[in-house]
């Protein structure tokens, strides 16, 4: 509940950011003249550029947390078994994505949970992209 609330907070700044953009903009353009048009006109693709941005991102969150809730990592059957340390875990994930579960994208979303455990937020990010695109297509 606590990562929505920031992502909402987030959300709000980015439109009221926004907003000021908007605002300068227009300014820029109601002072006229080819400076003012151009400033007008680089603020509105920066403005552009902060609402895809964050559109970008607001829907990267939404189909993680999708898939976090239809995740059941598998189980060896024996029970309760002992937490791995982040690089254990990461290579156990690594070796089951190279064993044949390239397509399956429980494999990349574990293997997506494991970088992040090792604080390697963009190679994360990259594999549940991929999990993200594979669990679209298996749609």
């Amino acid at each position: 509940m606590r990562q929505r609330l920031m992502a909402a907070v987030m959300v709000v700044l980015t439109a009221i950011y926004a907003w000021g953009l908007g605002w300068i903009a227009v300014g820029f353009a109601r002072a006229g003249g080819l400076v003012g048009w151009g400033l007008a006109l680089g603020v509105a693709i920066l403005l552009a550029l902060t609402v895809w941005v964050t559109w970008r991102e607001v829907l990267f969150g939404m189909a993680a947390a999708r898939l976090g809730r239809a995740y059941a990592p598998a189980r060896d059957g024996a029970g309760e078994e002992e937490p791995l340390a982040p690089r254990q875990e990461f290579e156990r994930a690594r070796e089951d994505l190279e064993h044949g579960s390239a397509d399956d994208w429980r494999a990349w979303y574990r293997v997506g949970l494991a970088y992040d455990a090792l604080r390697d937020r963009r190679h994360a990010r990259a594999s549940i992209r991929r999990a993200i695109d594979l669990e679209r297509a298996a749609r």
